[in-house]
């Protein structure tokens, strides 16, 4: 929409476009501009690579990263005649990914259940407030708290 005061501004803005396209860079410029297209070019497809793989990795659930490392220490343990130069550090990845998604199980959680902040639902109605046992974690942790010196 025109503005009403100012009736030759629409002259003013082309007039302004054309004189700033006399203005070419010049070969330093070209060269640059092509380079940091090529690196945006690059960075962007290793962004979208991270993310499909952030993606992908999002779906595995803590229990089947545990099932892993039981399948990765015994498969080290039965396969260890054929394979014998790589079954400890097989056994290893798998001793690691079991302390790394156990650990997670009792310390990692939600923040936000933590502070009770999501109602837990059961066919449609809110639950109340600390509804249920306590599950391992929520036991090991207050296990742990009581025993920290304050």
């Amino acid at each position: 929409m025109p503005d009403r005061r100012d009736p030759d501004r629409l002259e003013r803005d082309i007039n302004e476009i054309l004189s700033n396209i006399e203005q070419f860079p010049d070969a330093t410029q070209r060269k640059h501009r092509a380079r940091h297209r090529i690196v945006e070019e690059i960075t962007g497809r290793i962004s979208a690579q991270q993310q499909a793989l952030m993606r992908m990795l999002s779906g595995i659930s803590l229990s089947q990263m545990m099932l892993a490392s039981f399948l990765l220490i015994l498969g080290s343990m039965f396969f260890r005649e054929i394979v014998r130069i790589s079954w400890p550090w097989v056994m290893y990845a798998g001793i690691f990914l079991f302390l790394t998604s156990f650990t997670l199980m009792v310390f990692g959680g939600s923040r936000v259940q933590r502070r009770g902040g999501q109602p837990k639902y059961w066919r449609g109605r809110q639950m109340p407030p600390g509804y249920g046992a306590p599950t391992l974690s929520q036991r090991l942790r207050q296990f742990w708290n009581r025993r920290k010196p304050r």
